[in-house]
């Protein structure tokens, strides 16, 4: 309707997911990243999960349309409300594959004769699940025995569940821990901040015609963000309304009165009602800050306000070099081996290794009295300045890494948590707690409890994050230079330009350490150039 009045080839903000108009914004970017890994490294379980909106979908279609159909097969499926049943008959369907059984197992032998084909003919098959917080758990249970098809060498299937953060809550259950336990990759997509969301808009204005960047005003791009939080749905309804807004007074500028309106109309048709349309932004900003001083003034009158500071959980960051200054220091001694073996003392296993952790960090542990029910993993590290990277493989695989794991044991060996910390001695490791009585294991006993993955506690000391995207500019990837000359690349610029030279240090880098060669930078990557480079203070396996 208004394409032609603003110079424009087509709409630019439709609701429809399509690849040409995929922003890769710094969460976009990493969810890139994050999935890609998973895909390559055959873990088996993928995780992706973000709020309604988000872009979830667009960029998931934008990775499968990339992916070389020569090695890979994709099933696809969108409608999950299923049956065990009638997920198994879908999944063979999509793949192509005799859906006519009249049970579980007859579905499920054809399915691994179709996988077994696909593995001796060098392509991964990989299965992705849309809005997959509506999965119930029967299915969920139906899909980690799925994960059991396999060889000796690799998992014959990839498993991509994409949902909304119902998902993760939904999988923490205890009668889903198995599960839980094997995803190996996950990932949380955020929205876009302010910046981000401007240069989203600019961004598919430029994709359907529009270059100039003049089309709305910097008043109307801040009221956009402000009324639509940064989730680019919301963000696309309030600007298509406001471009048919400014287009019905033909005005050919888009200002904060346009989008003012624009808000009002939609929320008068029902549209967006979980968002900010009902609500201007300054009136919901003052309600939550109300909000926070009644509680504040709550908690400061309660009878709790005086409890002991170490029964709180601590918020103690970990004490890291400042970028500005990253100066060389030598590595430390490895300590692991020295510690103190906490004992359980009636706290379970998991509470135990990640004090035990929390310690070769120096870094304070959580109170006796914690409690691991509905413990939330990625919270809790990172209110103690910690990133958390879940690192497929077994143990001989995940020592290379060099750094404390946290492991969950299988439960035919008795389930929980271990802790690995350091060479006790020569061909011992240091646990935690103690396992059938003891405190130290051999690489031969580890191996034996059939480690599948580990969490990783960890510290992006340079804050560089992911970097994926070639071509992508920053001081983080400045850094990022930085540390591969540390390593060893003569050939690397300092431009801050994530450019060819810097690609193949970073293929150089992960092809000596054994990683995957896909010179996209993520926490495997950062792990083993801190730990390699030997310029930030860091506890160490040997």
């Amino acid at each position: 309707m208004y394409e032609s009045f603003f110079s424009l080839k087509e709409k630019p903000f439709a609701l429809t997911p399509n690849p040409r108009f995929l922003f890769l914004s710094k969460t976009h970017n990493e969810v890139y990243a994050h999935l890609i890994y998973g895909i390559e490294s055959r873990a088996g379980f993928v995780e992706v999960t973000g709020e309604v909106g988000t872009g979830k979908t667009t960029i998931l279609r934008t990775l499968l349309s990339h992916l070389d159909e020569s090695k890979y097969r994709v099933a696809f499926i969108f409608n999950p409300k299923l049956t065990a049943f009638e997920l198994l008959r879908n999944i063979n369907r999509e793949f192509g594959v005799d859906d006519a059984g009249t049970s579980n197992p007859d579905l499920i032998h054809a399915l691994n004769t179709f996988l077994l084909a696909e593995n001796e003919a060098g392509r991964t098959p990989i299965l992705v699940i849309d809005e997959a917080q509506n999965l119930s758990g029967e299915v969920l249970e139906q899909i980690r025995l799925l994960s059991n098809l396999e060889t000796e060498d690799d998992k014959l299937i990839q498993v991509i569940l994409v949902g909304q953060p119902e998902l993760r809550h939904h999988l923490s259950d205890h009668s889903l821990r198995q599960l839980n336990q094997r995803i190996a990759v996950r990932y949380q997509l955020r929205p876009l901040n302010r910046e981000e969301t401007a240069s989203y808009v600019l961004h598919r204005l430029n994709i359907a015609g529009r270059r100039d960047g003049n089309l709305f005003s910097a008043a109307a791009l801040k009221k956009v963000f402000a009324c639509s939080g940064g989730i680019p749905r919301r963000v696309n309804l309030i600007c298509d309304r406001s471009l048919l807004t400014a287009y019905s007074e033909e005005r050919g500028v888009i200002s904060a009165r346009d989008v003012n309106q624009a808000v009002k109309e939609l929320a008068g048709m029902g549209e967006g009602a979980q968002s900010h349309f009902d609500m201007p932004w300054k009136a919901l900003t003052f309600a939550v800050a109300a909000v926070l001083v009644m509680l504040i003034g709550f908690f400061l009158a309660s009878p709790f306000s005086n409890a002991p500071e170490e029964a709180l959980v601590q918020t103690q960051p970990v004490q890291v070099v400042e970028q500005k200054t990253i100066a060389k220091v030598e590595p430390v001694t490895q300590k692991a081996a020295s510690l103190e073996i906490p004992e359980i003392s009636g706290l379970d296993s998991l509470i135990a290794s990640c004090n035990a952790l929390f310690v070769a960090w120096d870094v304070a542990p959580l109170p006796e009295d914690f409690s691991s029910r509905d413990f939330d993993f990625d919270k809790i590290f990172s209110l103690r300045g910690f990133k958390l990277a879940r690192l497929a493989g077994d143990f001989e695989t995940l020592s290379k890494f060099n750094v404390p794991l946290l492991v969950p044991l299988p439960e035919e060996k008795g389930g929980g948590y271990l802790a690995v910390l350091g060479r006790a001695e020569a061909g011992m490791w240091s646990i935690a707690p103690a396992y059938q009585g003891r405190n130290t294991l051999n690489a031969s006993e580890l191996k034996g409890l059939g480690i599948q993955m580990a969490l990783v506690p960890w510290v992006d000391f340079a804050s560089i994050g992911y970097v994926a995207v070639p071509g992508v500019k920053g001081e983080s990837v400045r850094r990022l230079q930085y540390l591969l000359g540390l390593s060893g690349c003569a050939d690397v610029s300092t431009s801050g330009r994530f450019d060819p030279s810097s690609i193949q240090c970073v293929k150089g880098f992960q092809r000596r350490q054994g990683l995957i060669v896909d010179g996209l930078v993520g926490p495997r990557t950062l792990i083993l150039l801190y730990q390699l480079t030997g310029t930030y203070k860091m506890p160490r396996l040997s």
